[in-house]
């Protein structure tokens, strides 16, 4: 799966996000148009290979007909669209509205839909969805609130899936640990202080924090950390997707358009001289992986 090609902007336009924008409000930080429109071009979709592990997981013990699945924190919809071949109906809620009209934009599947709600609050009937998923996403939700919620609304023996993603890890001969430190830099350096604790987490945590044990408590659970995706994608696409980080949109906020223009021009810099090549960032091709790891826990049938 290939990255859409990032070329330079003339403008700062894309990455244009207001210092006064909701998305800077607490908890909410990819409201903006613009965002919205950058986080759907060069955020990863999760591989097959993770919803055939969370529907396998489901059926091992619920037998009934898989009807309804809800993607929660959905932005615009890379992990909602994926449930559409296992579930007959299927629906992506986000706090964003920015975030659901890109989703809405973007989705061709018909029996998926989208709607604005929180996390801690779903439109749904008690006892009425088989799975509740979440994708790089629960890191941002009030988590004792939605746990309760996603209990009130899964049948016995559905399921709850957190997963998320590592930040991806170039693959080079001879230079990938080198590039990959170039990302981390840049992610826990640089933006150090625009990267919220909660982004931070997910990132480079694993979802172990002690706020994601309920109701896994009481709930059957598993975790697997075997499931990863390779990627082609340009130098430049890899600069189109940290400018959808909510630390350098938080940077850009502060800092303004040139500052932010200048760091990920000066990273594209430091990362094509460390490859050694002449030719332009937009066709200067690599693999990046991106590791997933999936936290499942399933409601008792009785």
């Amino acid at each position: 799966m290939r990255m859409s090609a990032f070329t330079p902007i003339p403008d700062l336009s894309l990455y244009a996000v207001s210092k006064s924008s909701s998305y800077q409000m607490a908890g909410r930080y990819f409201e903006g148009v613009a965002h919205a429109a950058l986080y759907a071009k060069f955020r990863p979709i999760p591989p097959p290979s993770l919803v055939n592990r969370i529907t396998s997981y489901l059926k091992e013990k619920y037998k009934g007909p898989l009807e309804n699945a809800v993607d929660v924190g959905c932005g615009s919809g890379q992990s909602t669209g994926i449930l559409s071949n296992h579930f007959k109906n299927v629906v992506g809620f986000d706090i964003s509205e920015a975030q659901v009209a890109e989703a809405v934009k973007q989705e061709k599947s018909p029996n998926v839909t989208y709607k604005v709600s929180g996390a801690e609050s779903l439109l749904c009937e008690k006892e009425s969805l088989q799975l509740v998923s979440a994708g790089q996403a629960c890191h941002w939700f009030d988590i004792p609130k939605f746990f309760a919620e996603a209990d009130r609304v899964l049948v016995p023996g559905g399921v709850i899936a957190l997963y998320g993603y590592h930040l991806p890890k170039p693959i080079w001969e001879g230079k990938s640990e080198k590039l990959n430190q170039l990302i981390l830099d840049l992610y826990s350096g640089i933006l150090q202080g625009y990267v919220k604790q909660e982004s931070m987490e997910a990132y480079l945590g694993n979802y172990t924090d002690p706020r994601y044990k309920p109701p896994f408590e009481y709930y059957e659970s598993e975790r697997d950390d075997s499931l990863y995706l390779d990627r082609k994608a340009t130098v430049a696409d890899l600069k189109g997707y940290i400018s959808s980080w909510s630390g350098f949109q938080n940077y850009r906020a502060d800092k303004g358009d040139e500052a932010a223009l200048n760091v990920l021009n000066t990273f594209e810099s430091k990362f094509m001289d460390e490859l050694g090549v002449d030719t332009p960032s937009s066709e200067t091709e690599l693999t990046l992986r991106i590791t997933y790891y999936l936290l499942m826990g399933r409601k008792p049938l009785a």
